[in-house]
């Protein structure tokens, strides 16, 4: 076990692992993050994991992000960045607070220049609720290198249930038995429906970019279409629901 003091009531981190799986190489402490070395047992590989909690002022994150990039650049093997990043990547990942472009550029320049992926997340939109209010954001996430993604693309990220925090804990379970994200249902009957093809065109084509990079715009612009899909099958449903009654309405008047 690791630990970085907090300053009061603020910041400190903790990190704890099991050394079954994990045998230490090196440690790097700063008062916004926790960076371990290490290698996996079985497999030899070496694996950075950096535990974040950065600062609230945009200004201090920005020096954190380019900090945090020189590590990553001068170190080697897999990488994975996680913990209270304290900033959203979209407009999307923030309600009822203030929005900040310029932090949420900062972050997603970070990402994009350190070449970092991320799980799409599981379980809950949002990871942090402000205490005696309705502020809910996605400050918190776990971040990895292209190597790590490549090794473990069926890996699920789950945002769990709040207990004892305003925050919620993550989990990333990297083994194969876990399939990931449930599958949106498509029905091929659907194809065949007057008016389908023009509510997915109609969809596509209304999406409004809001910049950021190109994983988080695609992830939007699925759900955007994914969305109109269903409201279409809603009201299509319902149609054919009144139809039926109307006829069945008539066949009984007609049979009197």
């Amino acid at each position: 076990m690791e630990f970085v003091e907090a300053n009061g009531r603020s910041g400190g981190l903790l990190s704890f692992w099991d050394p079954n799986v994990f045998r230490m190489m090196g440690v790097n402490k700063h008062k916004h993050y926790l960076l371990f070395k290490r290698h996996l047992l079985g497999n030899n590989q070496e694996i950075n994991i950096i535990n974040v909690y950065a600062p609230h002022r945009v200004a201090e994150k920005k020096v954190l992000w380019s900090s945090l990039r020189e590590v990553i650049g001068a170190g080697s093997g897999q990488r994975v960045i996680l913990g209270d990043f304290n900033a959203v990547r979209s407009s999307e990942e923030r309600r009822n607070s203030g929005f900040n472009r310029a932090s949420v550029a900062d972050l997603n320049e970070f990402v994009a220049l350190s070449g970092l992926v991320e799980y799409c997340m599981r379980g809950r939109s949002f990871t942090y609720l402000a205490p005696n209010s309705n502020k809910i954001s996605k400050i918190d996430r776990i971040l990895v290198c292209n190597r790590f993604f490549e090794a473990w693309p069926d890996a699920c990220l789950r945002a769990l249930p709040r207990l004892h925090s305003d925050h919620c804990p993550l989990i990333l379970v990297t083994s194969r038995f876990n399939y990931g994200p449930k599958p949106f249902k498509f029905f091929n009957s659907w194809m065949g429906k007057e008016g389908f093809e023009s509510v997915v065109e109609t969809a596509a084509g209304s999406f409004v970019s809001r910049g950021g990079p190109a994983d988080v715009n695609l992830t939007l612009k699925l759900k955007h279409i994914r969305n109109s899909i269903k409201s279409w099958i809603i009201t299509e449903s319902r149609k054919a629901k009144e139809d039926m009654l109307r006829d069945k309405e008539e066949l009984e008047n007609w049979t009197v």
